[in-house]
């Protein structure tokens, strides 16, 4: 009785994890988003940070 038990969770937890499986894989696609676009004020304050002799003032 007790295997049959174990087998029974054992198919249960499988059908779970099928079951489950297209939202797991949404939520992954949906977290692998590109990051947004830097606008150009954005762009140039990095490139400040990064490059600080080109912008050197004398």
């Amino acid at each position: 009785m007790q295997k049959l038990k174990l087998i029974l969770q054992a198919i249960v937890n499988r059908g779970r994890r099928v079951w489950l499986f297209p939202k797991f894989v949404a939520v992954a696609m949906q977290q692998r988003r590109r990051p947004p676009r830097l606008d150009a004020n954005e762009a140039e304050r990095l490139d400040r940070i990064r490059n600080p002799s080109k912008y050197h003032c004398k």
